[in-house]
């Protein structure tokens, strides 16, 4: 699971033995995220998106349920009471965030879905100013014009005199629709009563995020796209409902709690620098200057927007009771 759903979570349980550092804990889970994009690009050509997605969910919900039945079955009644409102973050997370990333890698780079992904914290920024739940100052704004300059210089490749004329790729406009998902997706998070478990939180999201999944698999297969029965998927079913999906979420949660969420947030920033390391290392894909103009633009917009003062809550986020 992606960063700022435990982030939100609070007083995460110790899932793991605090062998492990947290900067080390916090950048295995940028390197796990990473290779996420780099593998859905790797099999674009031998794995529907569509399947993809799904088996990932499947195979993690398998996997997790035995650890989280409990803890789902003692607080039952507050999932039966705010089903709408975790179905509705079910499905701009774990459906529509995951599905189209996956499938924005038939048409785009690996290298383009990490740096279009890097700009999440200024649509978060801008969301965030929009509902009113936290004041906005001009720095941020400024802030928020530089993030979205650099996703224009990525999926113009650098060339702005173009746009005139421009046709957006395809897969760019899906990724750009899917950091726009999730930025939703963090907003109303926001908005969940502490004191949730974390594992049976995660474990209803998986269930709840298959049925948006579904209708999409459905297609695949109306349309007779299967995957391809051998090593190689059942390899890649596996990496990516065990390393990016559950690792990652129990790393994440024991990083947050051990060093912050003000560390943990700075390793996110490891996630569009390992994407281009290991396209160009593995995929044989080109980092161009437009790439690097794009991270430095989007980058600097993150900086000078900088962390919100303790002072920026207007009456506090509204809670799930205010939906």
């Amino acid at each position: 699971m992606e960063p700022h759903l435990k982030q939100a979570l609070s007083q995460p349980r110790k899932c793991t033995p605090d062998i492990l550092p947290p900067g080390v804990l916090l950048t295995l889970c940028a390197a796990f995220w990473a290779a996420n994009a780099i593998v859905g690009k790797a099999v674009s050509d031998h794995i529907p998106a569509f399947s993809l997605s799904f088996w990932r969910w499947i195979l993690a919900l398998l996997i997790i349920l035995p650890f989280a039945w409990r803890a789902v079955l003692r607080q039952r009644r507050f999932y039966l009471r705010h089903w709408p409102f975790l179905w509705l973050i079910s499905l701009l997370s774990i459906a529509l965030f995951n599905t189209l990333l996956y499938w924005s890698l038939n048409w785009t780079s690996a290298i383009n879905t990490g740096v279009i992904s890097a700009s999440m914290p200024v649509f978060i920024l801008l969301l965030n100013a929009w509902t009113g739940d936290e004041k906005t100052y001009p720095r941020q704004y400024l802030g928020a014009a530089l993030g979205i300059a650099g996703v224009v210089w990525v999926i113009s490749r650098g060339d702005l005199a173009a746009l005139a004329g421009f046709d957006l790729n395809r897969g760019d406009g899906l990724i750009l629709i899917a950091v726009i998902s999730w930025s939703f997706y963090s907003v109303l998070l926001k908005r969940l009563p502490g004191g949730v478990d974390p594992l049976g939180l995660l474990t209803v999201m998986i269930a709840f995020g298959l049925t948006g999944i579904a209708p999409f698999y459905a297609w695949d297969l109306l349309h007779a796209l299967y995957p391809v029965v051998d090593a190689t998927t059942v390899g890649t079913f596996l990496f990516v409902a065990i390393f990016p999906s559950l690792l990652a979420y129990v790393f994440w949660q024991r990083g947050v709690a051990r060093g912050g969420a003000n560390l943990a947030g700075m390793f996110v920033n490891l996630i569009p620098l390992f994407v281009a390391l290991m396209a160009v290392g593995l995929l044989g894909e080109t980092l161009a200057l437009h790439h690097a103009g794009g991270l430095v633009l989007i980058f600097a917009g993150i900086w000078v927007a900088g962390r919100p003062r303790r002072s920026t809550h207007i009456d506090g986020p509204r809670k799930l009771r205010d939906i």
